[in-house]
């Protein structure tokens, strides 16, 4: 009897271990499930969860779970509460709820812009692009992270001789195979209806490096420059039939056609689930949302959404559609400038089509001062890892 009550009773006996003891990809595993906040708080316990967060592990595992976010970049100018410039953070959990766990998290930099020109151009996994600039001849180019606090700054970019600059767009890339981040500047001069190419490969080059005239794009960028699947796209005033392309890994150029059915007034152009969508924002009467279901099979566009006059009433601005959530909704980025001064608001809103509902998300605005209205924030998953690190 005594025997058998010492074996149940060792049955019954646990052994604990410390979290200190788990092995490394364990404690990756559960870090990687916390809100950004409070990694940063786990950041503090210990170096080994220091390091851990640093690691290239943790990163593409914790970019693998997060939430596609809002990200902004907040000059110190424009709010009296923080003097300091720095990035706000939004995550857009799926289902949105309302309260604390949707507050911006404020990650300082030490990067000192004059006031009114910066402008958020671009990001890619995480890392967010910054230029300033007074003029086309005078320009600042800084690839951030804010998760990181690390900050990047390019070389100067090349003045063309004997020209004048008639306008200057960026892209900012990563090509999968080579795990090179790039950064892409084309240039339109006067004089000459030609646009003009330089490419700077982070961690690898000293100096931008010239592709020369570009001999196929057209001339004016009418959209945004957006990264998907190795290469960076935009539409061109020139000819808005034509989606034009920049391979990142092979750095040459390419365009493909836009189907007949998709109105000419469709140029604005975004991601939806790393998918491609054109959407007529400038329309009174209805706002219609193609999206490309298949990339690179151009007969995949589909009229996704139409949504209705009475409906967008008091939706003015520029408007950005983000992501689908779980009950089938389109969750959107609205930016609204201001006549008088250079703020820009950003609201968001989600619409359902079955119920042909669209409803703001008033917990949250983010203000941003800028005279680009695509320069107060984008949407991308913050990520631990940097393309700064080749540098080391």
């Amino acid at each position: 009897m005594r025997r058998s009550k010492r074996k149940k009773a060792s049955q019954n006996t646990t052994t604990t271990i410390s979290i200190s003891e788990l092995p490394d990809h364990i404690v990756c595993d559960i870090l990687t499930r916390l809100p950004l906040n409070s990694i940063f708080t786990c950041k503090q316990v210990c170096k080994l969860w220091r390091d851990l967060t640093l690691g290239p592990y943790f990163a593409k595992l914790h970019h693998s779970r997060s939430p596609l976010s809002l990200i902004s970049y907040h000059d110190g100018n424009d709010n009296n509460n923080s003097p300091s410039s720095h990035f706000e953070i939004l995550q857009l959990h799926d289902p949105l709820v309302l309260g604390r766990r949707n507050r911006t998290m404020k990650f300082r930099t030490d990067i000192d812009f004059p006031p009114l020109h910066t402008q958020v151009v671009a990001s890619c996994n995480g890392s967010i692009l910054l230029k300033n600039s007074w003029s086309c001849d005078d320009e600042l180019v800084i690839v951030c992270n804010p998760l990181r606090a690390q900050h990047f700054i390019l070389p100067e970019p090349p003045k063309l001789a004997l020209q004048t600059y008639k306008s200057v767009q960026f892209g900012f890339g990563h090509s999968p195979s080579t795990d090179q981040h790039k950064v892409l500047r084309l240039t339109h001069t006067r004089g000459l209806d030609r646009l003009y190419c330089h490419v700077y490969t982070i961690g690898i080059d000293d100096e931008w490096r010239s592709i020369g005239d570009t001999g196929q794009p057209p001339t004016i960028i009418i959209s945004q420059i957006i990264f998907l699947n190795g290469a960076l796209h935009w539409i061109g005033l020139d000819n808005a039939r034509f989606i034009y392309y920049f391979d990142i890994e092979k750095e040459q150029f390419g365009s493909f056609p836009l189907p007949s059915r998709i109105g000419k007034d469709c140029n604005s152009f975004g991601l939806v689930d790393n998918r491609l969508y054109l959407h007529n924002d400038h329309s009174f009467c209805e706002w219609r949302i193609w999206e490309m279901k298949d990339y690179g099979d151009f007969g995949s566009w589909t009229l996704e959404w139409v949504i209705e006059q009475p409906i967008i009433r008091e939706f003015k601005g520029y408007v950005e559609p983000l992501k689908m959530l779980i009950d089938g909704s389109l969750l959107m980025m609205f930016k609204k400038t201001s006549q008088r001064t250079p703020v820009i608001k950003t609201t968001l809103a989600s619409y359902n089509p079955q119920t042909r509902v669209l409803k703001k998300i008033t917990y949250h605005v983010i203000v941003c001062r800028t005279w680009s209205t695509w320069g107060a924030s984008v949407a991308d998953i913050p990520c631990f890892f940097s393309p700064m690190d080749a540098l080391k």
